[in-house]
């Protein structure tokens, strides 16, 4: 709660990183869906997001980067004690909302699966939107990784779940990059140091 409470700008800071992907990887679904050949639209739309998520990625690297180089001054100044956990953390909670929506998303299925209400089918359709929305920078490259058609015919209810359950789980990828980040500024190396700001 600590670092929440103290890092607070920065970590909103990382989910705005997020929404600003977002927006720009559903207007690059937007312009391949307008494609008439299916197979050119598919193979597309997974370019759009594994390039979404490589751009989201390096976005937060280099936010995470600076803060490193900055506790790392602040460090040496005796201003404040070394945490080497601080980018996981911060990335922890940066990722909060893609977690919640992700598994609220994947136990209303099951629920559903297991009772087969038609209110908690109506939520389920619902928190599935807004998760593929709101991380859509993954769905292209999610929903095409999946076959379809694993529930024999049916409507596939277990790749929904499946889909919800990788949607829970690729948010660490943002996690892990963050850690590393952080690492890195503060110990100011880099790896992409043709591109970064100079010492």
């Amino acid at each position: 709660m600590k670092i929440l409470k103290e890092n607070s700008y920065d970590i909103v800071r990382l989910y705005v990183n997020q929404l600003g992907i977002m927006i720009f990887s559903m207007l690059l679904y937007t312009a391949v869906g307008s494609f008439e050949n299916e197979s050119l639209s598919r193979g597309l739309s997974v370019f759009v997001s594994v390039f979404s998520t490589c751009f989201y990625l390096v976005l937060v690297y280099y936010a995470m980067w600076e803060i490193g180089a900055k506790d790392k001054i602040r460090i040496d100044g005796g201003k404040m004690e070394p945490c080497k956990k601080k980018g996981f953390a911060m990335g922890l909670c940066a990722n909060i909302p893609n977690f919640a929506l992700g598994f609220i998303t994947a136990v209303l299925l099951g629920i559903f699966l297991l009772c087969g209400n038609d209110g908690v089918y109506a939520a389920f359709l619902i928190f599935n939107t807004v998760m593929r929305f709101h991380a859509s920078m993954f769905l292209g490259f999610i929903t095409e990784v999946i076959p379809s058609g694993l529930s024999a015919g049916k409507i596939d209810y277990i790749e929904f779940l499946v889909e919800a359950i990788l949607f829970t789980v690729i948010p660490m990828l943002s996690v892990a990059v963050t850690h590393i980040a952080y690492r890195l500024g503060s110990n100011e190396k880099k790896i992409f140091s043709f591109l970064g700001t100079k010492k």
